[in-house]
């Protein structure tokens, strides 16, 4: 991970969890990380084994900041291969700086499926996005770049997970919907101390729900050391069977099969990319929420819209301007019945029409 930011995120989380504990929590499975400044041998990962340490997170690659366009460890492939040939469980981790970005979210998963499988990381085991950079201004808007980009990990027949700091999850990210949709695929750092730390000091566990794995350590025997609180990588269960996305029936079934009707509601601020006339009504079309490509399906209807500014202000005159280069924005304030979804998008009934849109802009119980 970013060492410099990650002690930034530390310092300053500090003194707010020092004293959380969440009693019941223990360790369960102790690992390490992984990226280009670590070893890559057999006798290397043995090392970490005799200290106790059973699974290793490698770096795959990245892409904004300073990673560049994208960035691909060039140790990847001989980390996961020996880390594995040593019996230690393995996953990956890709650096995203997208901000609030749905299409460049999408970009970098495609990216991170891509870099797993050229080093060698197995279908089903996990892949993190790395998000401790570059967020936007709006906490429901990153969460729904974060949500596209597990949504394409899971979809590629990976396991999604998010790392991030405290620090940083708290400015910038609405975790009730990722723990919503991915229980337990948290991987949280934060350290009670940048000393040389063996073993991880339980009794400082951030208290956080939906905590998979505790990055308690930037100095265990060297590297980050982490501590697994919930199940394990499950490296031979298949991503179906582990980190199903959850808030809908199954795949391709309506959600009118379910228990009881579902609803959906959108909590960002969007853009209006452009505005459509159809059959004599208008509607409003943002080409990251609708599933391309962009027809008639994706079209909401102009009533259910609410105009704002950018920082979602209901705006007095809710005139659309139509499509004159001027930028506009929009909420969508309702709860809207849910028709039916599948993994990645899903179809609700607005002003009595059917759209579809992606899944990850909703929020669905």
């Amino acid at each position: 991970m970013n060492k410099l930011k990650r002690w930034v995120i530390a310092s300053i989380g500090a003194v707010a969890f020092l004293v959380a504990t969440i009693s019941g929590v223990s360790a369960n499975t102790l690992g390490i990380d992984v990226a280009s400044y670590q070893g890559t041998t057999t006798s290397y990962f043995s090392q970490f084994k005799s200290y106790g340490d059973k699974f290793t997170m490698v770096k795959l690659g990245g892409r904004g900041g300073g990673e560049g366009s994208h960035y691909v460890n060039p140790k990847a492939y001989a980390q996961i291969h020996n880390a594995d040939a040593v019996g230690m469980q393995t996953g990956g981790y890709f650096w995203g700086e997208f901000g609030d970005s749905v299409a460049e979210a999408s970009y970098h998963a495609q990216l991170a499926v891509q870099d797993a499988q050229n080093a060698g990381l197995a279908k089903g085991s996990y892949i993190a996005l790395d998000y401790e950079a570059g967020a936007g201004a709006n906490k429901a808007n990153n969460t729904t770049a974060i949500l596209t980009f597990m949504d394409q990990i899971y979809a590629a027949g990976y396991k999604p997970m998010l790392y991030s700091g405290t620090y940083y999850v708290n400015a910038n990210i609405d975790l009730n919907r990722i723990n919503a949709r991915y229980p337990n695929a948290l991987w949280l750092a934060w350290y009670s101390t940048t000393t040389h730390q063996a073993t991880p000091p339980m009794q400082y566990f951030p208290n956080y729900s939906n905590v998979k794995i505790w990055q308690y350590a930037d100095n265990h025997y060297g590297v980050d050391g982490n501590v697994m609180v919930v199940g394990s990588l499950d490296n031979n269960t298949p991503a179906e069977d582990v980190a199903k996305p959850t808030n809908r029936p199954t795949d391709e079934q309506p959600a009118a099969t379910a228990d009881k009707t579902q609803y959906a509601t959108f909590s960002g601020v969007y853009v209006a990319d452009v505005w459509k006339k159809w059959q004599g009504k208008y509607y409003g079309v943002n080409k990251d929420m609708g599933i391309p490509v962009i027809d008639y399906n994706n079209y909401m209807p102009v009533g259910a819209i609410t105009l704002t500014d950018k920082y979602g202000h209901k705006l007095r005159n809710q005139y659309i301007q139509g499509n004159n280069g001027r930028m506009e924005y929009f909420t969508l304030d309702g709860k809207y019945k849910v028709l039916s979804q599948t993994a990645t998008a899903v179809e609700v009934q607005m002003n009595g029409e059917p759209v579809w849109m992606m899944k990850s802009f909703a929020t669905i119980k």
